[in-house]
Protein backbone atom coordinates (compact mmCIF):
# COMPACT_ATOMS: atom_id res chain seq x y z
CA UNK A 1 0.00 0.00 0.00
CA UNK A 2 1.22 3.37 -0.78
CA UNK A 3 2.02 5.92 1.64
CA UNK A 4 -0.56 8.84 2.01
CA UNK A 5 0.97 11.76 0.59
CA UNK A 6 -0.07 14.96 0.82
CA UNK A 7 1.14 18.00 -1.26
CA UNK A 8 3.06 20.71 0.61
CA UNK A 9 1.07 23.99 0.69
CA UNK A 10 2.33 25.79 -2.21
CA UNK A 11 3.89 29.65 -1.29
CA UNK A 12 1.83 31.95 -3.01
CA UNK A 13 4.58 34.76 -2.92
CA UNK A 14 7.28 32.32 -4.83
CA UNK A 15 4.29 31.02 -7.38
CA UNK A 16 3.27 34.64 -8.54
CA UNK A 17 7.16 35.57 -8.66
CA UNK A 18 7.21 32.63 -10.49
CA UNK A 19 4.52 33.28 -13.14
CA UNK A 20 5.85 36.86 -13.55
CA UNK A 21 8.84 36.46 -14.52
CA UNK A 22 7.64 33.22 -17.21
CA UNK A 23 5.48 35.76 -18.36
CA UNK A 24 8.46 38.46 -18.91
CA UNK A 25 10.10 35.85 -20.80
CA UNK A 26 7.33 35.03 -23.57
CA UNK A 27 6.97 38.83 -23.87
CA UNK A 28 10.54 39.26 -24.51
CA UNK A 29 10.77 36.13 -26.94
CA UNK A 30 7.44 37.05 -29.14
CA UNK A 31 8.79 40.35 -29.16
CA UNK A 32 13.04 39.37 -30.66
CA UNK A 33 10.76 37.03 -32.54
CA UNK A 34 9.12 39.62 -34.17
CA UNK A 35 5.42 38.11 -33.47
CA UNK A 36 4.60 41.22 -31.04
CA UNK A 37 6.16 44.82 -31.30
CA UNK A 38 7.59 47.29 -28.33
CA UNK A 39 4.01 48.96 -28.46
CA UNK A 40 2.48 45.53 -28.09
CA UNK A 41 3.98 44.70 -25.52
CA UNK A 42 3.62 47.60 -23.57
CA UNK A 43 0.40 47.47 -24.10
CA UNK A 44 0.14 44.46 -22.53
CA UNK A 45 1.84 45.09 -20.11
CA UNK A 46 -0.02 48.24 -18.87
CA UNK A 47 -2.99 46.14 -18.93
CA UNK A 48 -1.90 43.51 -16.86
CA UNK A 49 -0.79 45.99 -14.27
CA UNK A 50 -4.49 47.78 -14.60
CA UNK A 51 -6.19 44.25 -13.96
CA UNK A 52 -3.93 43.25 -10.67
CA UNK A 53 -3.79 46.89 -9.41
CA UNK A 54 -7.88 48.62 -10.35
CA UNK A 55 -8.24 52.28 -9.26
CA UNK A 56 -10.08 52.34 -6.15
CA UNK A 57 -13.42 53.90 -6.40
CA UNK A 58 -13.46 57.60 -5.96
CA UNK A 59 -15.24 58.83 -2.37
CA UNK A 60 -17.63 61.41 -1.28
CA UNK A 61 -16.06 64.80 -0.62
CA UNK A 62 -16.81 67.76 0.91
CA UNK A 63 -18.84 68.67 3.93
CA UNK A 64 -22.26 66.97 4.62
CA UNK A 65 -24.98 68.51 6.32
CA UNK A 66 -26.33 67.00 9.11
CA UNK A 67 -28.63 64.41 8.72
CA UNK A 68 -27.11 63.84 5.07
CA UNK A 69 -27.54 60.08 3.57
CA UNK A 70 -25.19 58.72 1.11
CA UNK A 71 -26.18 56.56 -1.37
CA UNK A 72 -24.03 54.78 -4.01
CA UNK A 73 -24.27 55.46 -7.55
CA UNK A 74 -26.03 52.40 -9.46
CA UNK A 75 -23.23 50.89 -11.70
CA UNK A 76 -24.11 52.31 -15.76
CA UNK A 77 -23.91 49.44 -18.14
Amino acid sequence: MLPDMTKPEPDLRSEVEYLRKLNLALLTLLEKKGVLSDAEVQTVLRTAHRAAYPPKAPQPVGPALLGTRWVKAEDEK
